[in-house]
């Protein structure tokens, strides 16, 4: 990934956080151009570290250095994410 980051929505890892696991979300949007266009839009405030398209196509959209900013609170495995 280019250190130019593609989405604006994310921050510093709390806590010296560093990455455990690899969590696929599914977003339903009728395109990935459209997924996309959401996960990168500022008056969302989410995002993902990466876009894979339906063909197999894979984008980074936050460094991973970062922590991407989701969809309200998550939680699973035992911690909050």
């Amino acid at each position: 990934m280019t250190e130019t980051p593609v989405s604006p929505n994310f921050g510093e890892r709390r806590g010296g956080a560093q990455p455990e696991l690899i969590v696929l979300h599914y977003t339903g949007m009728t395109s990935c151009a459209l997924a996309r266009e959401r996960l990168c839009d500022p008056a969302a405030e989410v995002s993902a570290h990466w876009l894979i398209g339906e063909d197999g196509t894979v984008e980074a959209l936050v460094p991973e250095t970062m922590r991407a900013w989701h969809a309200g609170r998550a939680a699973g495995w035992g911690r909050r994410m």
